[in-house]
């Protein structure tokens, strides 16, 4: 490699509906992999995004639809720089949730997506160079593992019979986005164990040379 060339590390999407599994597999994948350096990104834990997440999740604030999707859209431009720059320093690194959950807030709140459709399809393309894996599980099983929950979300205390809604619409997404070229794998989280679902993933980033020897 030429003197100052970097080769950027792997980059993955981990999707999946609230409950669905994916902090769980991500968990497991890390320690699976305890020898690489892989650096998860997510929406609330890094400093460059705790006050867009602060702003999105306060009760308080009653936000316009259109506020929000804008507020959300620069959230994950703003992770864009974040994760190219980890990319730079690690093995692997991975996006906790990524543009198909984005584009679920446009159905969920109602807002067309029109006006935002250029700055969509630049995450789009940027999110299309991510091997994406979708923890798939069925909305009663998410919703348990919702409930269980000491902590929950804005969106998921506005009750099952919603979330069910949306569970829908991020579904539908969710199948949109795969018959596109983007590159994805559906993992069961439900009927597989954390051990075998794990190893699904790992398989599959060995498969595809996203884990350097």
């Amino acid at each position: 490699m030429p003197e100052g060339e970097r080769s950027l590390g792997g980059f993955v999407t981990f999707e999946g509906y609230d409950g669905a599994g994916k902090s769980s597999l991500i968990n497991g994948v890390r320690e699976m992999l305890t020898e690489k350096s892989i650096r998860v990104v997510g929406r609330k834990t890094e400093p460059e995004l705790a006050d867009i997440s602060r702003v999105l999740e306060c009760e308080d604030l009653q936000h316009h639809g259109s506020v929000e999707v804008l507020l959300r859209i620069a959230l994950e431009i703003e992770r864009e720089g974040i994760i190219t720059r980890s990319r730079l320093n690690g093995d692997m690194v991975v996006c906790d949730r990524g543009v198909i959950s984005l584009i679920s807030w446009f159905d969920y709140l109602g807002v067309p997506r029109e006006p935002c459709e250029r700055l969509l399809q630049g995450l789009m393309d940027y999110h299309s160079k991510a091997l994406t894996f979708v923890c798939a599980a069925d909305f009663d099983t998410c919703w348990r593992r919702i409930s269980s929950r000491g902590e929950q979300s804005r969106k998921e205390k506005l009750g099952k019979d919603v979330n069910y809604k949306y569970f829908s619409m991020y579904e539908a997404n969710v199948l949109r986005y795969a018959e596109t070229s983007a590159d994805v794998l559906f993992i069961d989280t439900v009927g597989l164990s954390l051990a075998e679902s794990t190893s699904q993933v790992v398989q599959a980033l060995q498969k595809r040379g996203l884990i350097r020897s």
